[in-house]
């Protein structure tokens, strides 16, 4: 006597979901320490700068009035917000702009391996590695009317006049830009040496075939290939520069009057020292939008060259 064969069982779609589900299960467990963190540390304190931004907050107070949009009414008409914001938008062109094209020329120098080049790269990324408050008295000593290096040599071996240089609205910013320069332009350095290795060399023997100049070949194989590179780099440095308070803070104490004040000084001031969380809020909040958009602008205008 012979049995039927029982027809086989095919698993429903959410055992299949299930399975899968169980597969994956080690992968979640290992970056569920980085959601907790990302959760607790950054999108809660993102959360709670908007909610208190439309309030008047004040501190110890267990009931805040809820004011709205008033922040950032007043925030508009703040004359001295637009001037640190220009200020710190000064700062971030110059220091970007030299940023990236000193690192990209010395990268290019330092590209091929030669007898010394690992200490440059050493030498070059050493400043870096420098806390932002040894930094501040490296400027200061750099900087000053009456000790400082420059004018030293100026007033000694020139024989100049003294020039005030974090006393002078027209120029604390360029100065207080190449101090940031030096200290920063290492890891954007090592950035473009990378992404310079990673370009094949047969592409500028080809070049050099052809009778391609450096010039040319720089600009038909060496941009449009370290394009990817070059907006890691704009977006990274634009946004820590945007950020820029020690620098200021420690070297030229955002004067003279407010021609060097950041915006996260101004953030800093206003809730630390006048105790205006809600209005701080609302300024943390415009200065996040304004990353974000030109980060955006930034993606999109780099995008096709970033593609090809």
């Amino acid at each position: 006597m012979t049995t039927a064969s029982l027809p086989a069982r095919h698993p429903t779609a959410f055992q299949r979901r299930w399975k899968t589900i169980r597969k994956q299960l080690p992968n979640y467990l290992f970056i569920l320490p980085h959601y907790v963190f990302f959760t607790v540390f950054l999108l809660y304190p993102i959360f709670r700068g908007v909610q208190i931004s439309l309030y008047d907050w004040k501190i110890m107070l267990k009931d805040q009035r809820f004011i709205g949009l008033a922040n950032y009414q007043a925030l508009m008409n703040d004359k001295i917000f637009w001037e640190v914001l220009g200020n710190t938008g000064q700062f971030m062109l110059i220091t970007v702009i030299v940023n990236v094209i000193l690192a990209l020329f010395v990268a290019t120098g330092l590209k091929h391996g030669f007898f010394g080049s690992n200490f440059l790269r050493v030498l070059f990324y050493a400043p870096g590695i420098l806390s932002v408050s040894v930094l501040g008295i490296i400027g200061i000593r750099v900087w000053d009317t009456q000790i400082g290096i420059i004018n030293y040599f100026v007033t000694t071996l020139l024989g100049g006049p003294r020039i005030s240089w974090l006393g002078n609205p027209d120029i604390v910013i360029p100065a207080l830009s190449i101090t940031t320069v030096w200290w920063t332009f290492g890891f954007p350095m090592l950035v473009f040496i990378a992404g310079l290795q990673n370009i094949p060399e047969p592409l500028y023997e080809a070049a050099k075939i052809d009778g391609a100049n450096p010039l040319r070949t720089f600009r038909h194989i060496t941009l449009p290939l370290i394009t990817p590179t070059m907006l890691f780099v704009v977006v990274t440095q634009f946004i820590a520069h945007m950020q820029v308070f020690a620098q200021p803070y420690i070297i030229s104490g955002g004067g003279p009057g407010n021609s060097s004040r950041s915006a996260t000084m101004y953030l800093y001031e206003t809730a630390w020292k006048f105790f205006r969380f809600g209005y701080a809020s609302s300024i943390s909040v415009v200065l996040a939008l304004v990353m974000i958009v030109v980060t955006i602008i930034l993606f999109s205008l780099m995008r096709r060259r970033t593609e090809y």
